[in-house]
């Protein structure tokens, strides 16, 4: 079989192919610029004009009016296409500033924030798998880490209050069940039923079942929140997204010791390990921001390309649910 002219428009590589609203797509390949103009791209049926178009490589932000995939290019009289996976936007005029969570049902839990010390009527919201969104019967200030205990209930943070309530679903009845917490931001629960809760001013508090609370671990103070992950090792995973480049992801063993894991990052924030152990995270390597997932304590891969992205959830093994600072998308994968 012979080799493609220089100049035969061919796509090698699609990267990543599963993104959101204002990520950013590189397509490798050659002659795309065919006879000396920039190609025609579609998302979808949505056209999107290229950032950098030369004949081996083009760079593409997903615009917020794209509904679907796959990319597509016209190259002079010839047609190419790559299979593409968008993410579909389920709520709008949100304030996620952590996770969002998901129940066996697939509602989703997350918060319309605000700014500190701002009084939203309405500040915790559960989504339908259909897109409906409603208020949930409680208002603490500034929502922020969110936690589903097994028991039912959901666990918030109050980052201006320094609290941690239990919220009693579906009656609504809230209780606190921490204070004097500082600017408690991330929550997470390991397998034992301790609850961590991150002081974004340096400290991880713990509160085991039946317990008190008690300082765990210390880390860098963050400018954002600190995000909290129970590993499959028993580690407790962390990241103080601050205003540098060069942040890092902390794992936290069983004493309360933190040594960076990996890094460097750029404002890494929500975190999660899916069922096969592997760790994923909001966060941008050298100006490409999205989810990048690691396999183990090596190079991560941008799986999911997305723009102010903070959070992220497992609905199933095959979707994902994101928040963004001001939305909630849905992404599906194919069974691996």
């Amino acid at each position: 079989m012979s080799e493609p002219s220089p100049l035969q428009p061919t796509i090698s590589a699609v990267e990543p192919s599963t993104g959101v609203e204002g990520g950013t797509i590189v397509i490798a390949g050659t002659g795309l610029l065919g006879s000396g103009t920039p190609p025609l791209v579609f998302l979808g049926d949505t056209e999107v004009r290229p950032s950098i178009a030369s004949n081996t490589r083009l760079v593409l932000r997903i615009p917020s009016n794209a509904r679907t995939g796959p990319i597509t290019l016209m190259i002079d009289a010839q047609e190419i296409s790559s299979p593409f996976t968008l993410g579909e936007k389920l709520a709008v005029d949100l304030h996620p500033v952590a996770n969002p969570v998901v129940d066996a049902e697939g509602i989703i839990y997350t918060t319309i924030s605000g700014r500190r010390g701002q009084k939203v009527s309405a500040p915790l919201v559960r989504i339908t798998p259909a897109g409906a969104v409603e208020p949930l019967p409680a208002a603490p200030i500034n929502p922020t880490g969110l936690v589903l205990h097994p028991d039912g209930s959901l666990l918030i943070s109050s980052r201006y209050e320094g609290s941690v309530y239990r919220l009693f679903l579906p009656i609504g009845d809230m209780e606190i069940i921490a204070q004097d917490l500082g600017i408690a931001t991330g929550l997470c629960l390991d397998a034992a039923g301790v609850l961590y809760i991150g002081d974004r001013t340096g400290t991880v508090y713990r509160l085991p079942p039946g317990g008190r609370v008690e300082p765990f671990a210390s880390l860098p103070p963050s400018v954002a929140a600190f995000h909290l992950a129970p590993g499959p090792d028993g580690q407790l995973f962390a990241t103080a997204p601050t205003l540098s480049n060069e942040d890092v992801i902390y794992r936290i063993n069983r004493f309360g010791d933190a040594e960076p894991y990996w890094g460097p990052l750029e404002r890494p924030q929500g975190l999660a390990f899916d069922r096969q152990g592997r760790l994923w995270v909001a966060a941008g390597i050298r100006g490409q921001r999205g989810i990048y997932q690691f396999e183990g304590p090596r190079s991560p891969r941008l799986v999911v390309t997305g723009a102010n992205l903070v959070g992220l959830a497992f609905a199933s093994d095959e979707q994902v649910i994101l928040a963004s600072t001001a939305a909630i998308f849905r992404v599906s994968f194919p069974p691996e």
